[in-house]
């Protein structure tokens, strides 16, 4: 039987990766930890980490649906999942990227189409061996000493890598209207909060925006 996530309280707002590059440092450690394990399971655990910050970073999901998946939703390619909080509908096509680091990722550790894409403990059903997903709290555990490790000093926790992929996705240039529909917001207000867009954001952008400007050549 399917343990459903939990939510939990307690927790300090948590607060998406504005840098790309510091997101390639958390991606970076974690694949240096899949490279160094020193046995099976400990390499399958660092894969498996790897693999809930990538799926997170890439998606809109939120995190209890993101641990909840199950090889079946993400092997074709495209995603089409109810979402445990809302009863609303995820139907999307992955990115191929995201896709091919996916169906690697089920081939290295011999995974089933009816498995767990982030299985953590055993336990028994009708005398067989069976794999729970990993539980929030340690979904949030791997993400929050992944980032303490690489200097983050912000509360990050496992919903930070949802507000991440939308930060991410209006820094790109992405539409919030687009982004609220992605995220099942009821309006764009909630996302911009959501992904914590600032006035400092909003700065930035308008620094790095030149239009319309012609320069004369140089005389020789």
């Amino acid at each position: 039987m399917a343990r459903r996530v939990k939510t939990f309280g307690g927790q300090q707002q948590t607060l998406p990766i504005k840098d790309p590059k510091e997101i390639e440092r958390f991606m970076y450690y974690l694949l240096k930890k899949r490279e160094q394990a020193k046995s099976i399971v400990k390499r399958y655990q660092a894969d498996r980490n790897w693999m809930v910050c990538l799926v997170g970073f890439n998606t809109a999901f939120r995190a209890e649906d993101l641990l909840q998946l199950r090889v079946k939703d993400v092997s074709k390619g495209y995603v089409s999942i109810k979402e445990n909080k809302t009863g609303k509908m995820q139907n999307f096509r992955m990115n191929k990227e995201l896709h091919q680091d996916i169906i690697e990722y089920v081939k290295r550790n011999s995974l089933t189409e009816y498995d767990y894409m982030f299985m953590g403990q055993k336990t028994k059903q009708d005398g067989l061996d069976y794999y729970l997903p990993i539980t929030r709290q340690q979904g949030h555990s791997i993400v929050s000493k992944t980032a303490q490790a690489i200097g983050i000093a912000y509360t990050f926790g496992l919903h930070s890598l949802r507000k991440t992929f939308g930060h991410q996705y209006i820094l790109n240039g992405g539409s919030w209207q687009t982004l609220s529909k992605m995220y099942n917001h009821n309006d764009i207000p909630t996302t911009q909060l959501y992904v914590m867009w600032d006035s400092v954001d909003a700065e930035k952008e308008r620094a790095a925006t030149y239009l319309g400007g012609v320069h004369k050549k140089k005389s020789k």
